[in-house]
């Protein structure tokens, strides 16, 4: 499965039961790129799909939550690619921002991908809070890039459930994070993170999260 030889950039894409957006895009995404698929014990056959169509996919015991399947696919794949691409399972990012990415010449630490269109309001408040402290937008967005280097062990500690919000606060005044300007397309479906309500408080403790790192 891997090489010794650190390899350049690998995509991975958490994902619960999104087997029916993950057939509109993975295959050509892994044409161009690596991809690895992180099942959090899909109900969906995911996995056999996956299996079938030759597309790497780790597959979780027992449901971790967004959260640490995410942080559990960056532990393991750090140590064998130089660049780590966050990718949503639900159809919305583009493959041909993801390629833009891929042609940089040059990366900074972690890049956010910077959505024009959020799904809820909320996101919009916080990603204008966000960037009124940090000059940055969207640290709800499901696409960034991280560089290996950065990933240490003991930045992996008390992660919350706050969308890796609190994992990306960690880094701005270490490294040099930056934005990315994409577009995204509408979601077809319901969304497997969770309800109106549950997602609505989540979003109201992130944004307690940012306040509270801006000034203790």
């Amino acid at each position: 499965m891997y090489k010794s030889k650190k390899n350049k950039f690998i995509v991975l894409i958490p994902a619960y039961n999104e087997l029916i957006n993950l057939k509109k895009f993975v295959k050509k995404v892994n044409k161009f790129v690596p991809v690895c698929v992180l099942d959090d014990c899909s109900r969906d056959n995911t996995h056999l799909w996956l299996n079938r169509n030759k597309i790497l996919v780790k597959r979780n015991k027992y449901n971790l939550g967004y959260e640490k399947n995410l942080l559990n696919g960056i532990m393991i794949y750090k140590k064998y690619y130089e660049y780590l691409i966050t990718f949503d399972a639900d159809g919305q990012h583009k493959t041909s921002d993801l390629k833009k990415i891929l042609k940089f010449k040059k990366l900074p630490d972690i890049i956010i991908c910077n959505r024009k269109n959020k799904n809820r309001f909320m996101e919009v408040i916080i990603s204008n809070i966000f960037y009124f402290f940090f000059n940055l937008k969207d640290p709800l967005s499901g696409f960034k890039v991280y560089n290996s280097k950065i990933l240490k062990k003991e930045n992996f500690k008390n992660i919350g459930d706050y969308f890796l919000v609190d994992f990306l606060l960690l880094f701005l005044k270490k490294t040099n994070v930056v934005n990315f300007e994409i577009t995204t397309k509408k979601r077809e479906d319901d969304s497997r993170v969770g309800g109106l309500l549950s997602i609505g408080f989540k979003e109201f403790k992130i944004l307690i999260k940012i306040i509270y790192k801006k000034f203790y």
